[in-house]
């Protein structure tokens, strides 16, 4: 087997991460799928090319060696494809977008937004478990849009080459049963939800994570995470009763379970927009936040419990 471009690629994203297991996600891969590929590399180049640790991975001599190489060759292959792709679509040809979502509802908003901006575009969307992959994946231009979110103390930094937009702050809300005793309230106070079992994604990033970690402990309790689950799995048991959790203030609402936002809003994240500098949407970049923008809060105030918070307290 040849050494490829894709080889090099596994070897920067391991060696930028300091971890098999992130550079995985950093790249859209399985943690086994790029272990072999790092192990088929070594045999290719007669040697281990890192050191493994408890810490992570760190550089053999040789592996710095071929780091070195690597990072001069991917810029050249990278303009290259850039080169390809343009010549790929005829002139007056139909735009190409594709687009790496979080999951959050932001995606179901650029999409929209772009079928108004621009209505002839070829837009192909897909929504990542999590954002881990989207920055690496907007870097390297395997996507032209992403939709991202952070949390205060997690703010995200755009990779080289890239920009990122702020849409909206957003509040988080609590989707209890709509038998609750707190069901009836305006507004609950975090710190009554002590006692309750919560739903959270059983993937989920340090950033949400250690944001509900720490605002729960600055209210005098710590959350106790019964159900990991997606989202689906988790309505059906808020709607019985068995947990609460949490929801973006834009959610619709749900037969059974009743969205109250939480008091003072503790709880909050960011909506980002991503895309690449030298990327086909570069030029309409600004158009496109805007136009995103409108959008978010057009569908926002649609949202029965954002709707009735916006009316009290504004944005945020």
């Amino acid at each position: 087997m040849d050494l490829e471009v894709r080889h090099l690629r596994v070897l920067c994203a391991i060696a930028d991460t300091g971890s098999i297991s992130k550079a995985a996600a950093t790249l859209g891969m399985s943690q086994p799928g790029i272990a072999a590929q790092l192990r088929r590399i070594e045999r290719m180049v007669g040697g281990p090319l890192f050191d493994r640790s408890h810490d992570g991975v760190s550089p053999t001599p040789r592996g710095e060696w071929l780091l070195t190489r690597s990072r001069s060759l991917l810029p050249a292959f990278d303009e290259l494809r850039r080169d390809a792709a343009r010549y790929a679509t005829p002139p007056g040809g139909p735009l190409r977008i594709r687009v790496g979502c979080a999951p959050t509802r932001l995606a179901i908003y650029l999409a929209r937004s772009l079928d108004r901006l621009l209505p002839g575009a070829e837009v192909s969307l897909r929504t990542e478990a999590t954002l881990d992959p989207l920055p690496g994946l907007l870097e390297s231009e395997r996507i032209e849009l992403a939709t991202l979110d952070d949390y205060p103390g997690h703010e995200l930094v755009a990779p080289r080459g890239t920009r990122y937009a702020v849409i909206a702050t957003e509040p988080l809300f609590v989707g209890l049963s709509s038998r609750h005793r707190l069901a009836g309230a305006e507004e609950v106070e975090l710190r009554d939800l002590a006692g309750e079992d919560w739903a959270q994604p059983a993937l989920l990033e340090s950033g949400p994570r250690e944001h509900m970690l720490t605002t729960c402990a600055e209210h005098g309790f710590t959350q106790r995470v019964a159900y990991g689950v997606n989202l689906e799995v988790a309505l059906d048991l808020i709607g019985e009763g068995r947990c609460v959790g949490l929801f973006q203030a834009t959610a619709p609402a749900r037969d059974g379970i009743t969205i109250r936002p939480l008091r003072g809003a503790p709880l909050r994240f960011r909506h980002l927009l991503g895309w690449h500098e030298k990327g086909p949407l570069a030029p309409l970049a600004d158009d496109l936040v805007q136009t995103v923008t409108k959008t978010y809060w057009s569908e926002a105030r649609r949202a029965p419990a954002y709707q009735a918070w916006l009316k009290r307290h504004g944005r945020i």
